[in-house]
């Protein structure tokens, strides 16, 4: 058994340094675009793909199966959730796949908004074992996985204390939606800011989830989700000591769109919260 699970950390020490590496030139190609996009197309009003997207996704898939090429991949611009879906079982059954967002928080990128990253998440037969996250214009790299810590460029992070939801600060996401889905968000929101510190609402799912996983905020919720949203953030939250499941308290499915972050301690008051608005 010890021998079994030194294998699998030295597994994920190999991929964590090659996906450090990788997310850093990503990161650089971001930059290069920063404020000089010639323009974007849009897959839906709010869902946006520029040239930059296609330009780190294109580095990072490469350069992943070049170091493992064993490894299965999955990407947003590439594969899509339909695609994603479409190869779960494939995904699913292999020992390692890579959830890839080349640019996640594109509509803050395109508006010049600097809250923005390069996110690679490591899957294990389904399971989120290793995130490696990075935020180019903070020059800030987010890792940790199963047996790893969790770091802030190569420094031990944690999540936070507080107990209760009135102490808390908490962070959410929402993309259009028909006005009978945003009622519900709405009313979800306006619970939450009622409840809580204050809310923020940032644009990068996965920047997001690494703020909690460093205790900048308390919690974090969002439903219309994808694999590479959340697979790298969810490895991070669990390695710094927090809590992730489905908005039912249930195991996280990374296809389940719905995610649901927290300290711990605050888990419970954000699914009971969450619950009143079936």
């Amino acid at each position: 058994m010890a021998r079994c699970i030194l294998h699998r950390v030295n597994h994920l020490l190999a991929r964590r340094a090659a996906a450090v590496h990788i997310a850093r030139e990503a990161g650089r190609c971001l930059l290069g675009y920063l404020g000089k996009l010639e323009g974007y197309s849009e897959k839906s009003r709010a869902n946006l793909v520029s040239e930059a997207d296609l330009a780190s996704e294109a580095l990072v898939r490469n350069a992943l199966e070049r170091a493992f090429p064993d490894d299965q991949i999955v990407a947003e611009e590439r594969d899509g959730l339909s695609g994603a879906l479409a190869r779960r079982g494939v995904l699913d059954s292999a020992d390692y796949a890579w959830a890839v967002d080349p640019l996640d928080g594109t509509t803050n990128f395109v508006h010049g908004y600097p809250n923005f990253c390069v996110s690679m998440g490591l899957l294990a037969r389904g399971r989120p074992v290793l995130g490696v996250i990075y935020s180019p214009y903070r020059d800030e790299l987010f890792t940790g996985g199963e047996g790893l810590p969790a770091e802030l460029n190569g420094q031990p992070i944690s999540v936070s204390k507080p107990q209760t939801l009135d102490r808390a600060l908490v962070g959410t996401g929402f993309v259009f939606m028909e006005d009978s889905r945003l009622d519900r968000v709405l009313a979800i929101l306006r619970e939450v800011l009622r409840t809580s510190h204050g809310v923020r609402r940032a644009g990068s799912a996965a920047l997001d989830l690494c703020d909690v996983a460093m205790g900048r905020l308390d919690a974090f919720y969002e439903t219309g989700l994808a694999p590479w949203d959340v697979v790298a953030g969810q490895a991070i939250v669990e390695a710094a000591g927090g809590q992730v499941t489905n908005f039912g308290g249930e195991v996280h499915d990374v296809y389940g769109q719905n995610v649901l972050a927290s300290n711990g301690p605050l888990h419970p008051a954000m699914l009971e919260l969450l619950a009143r608005f079936k």
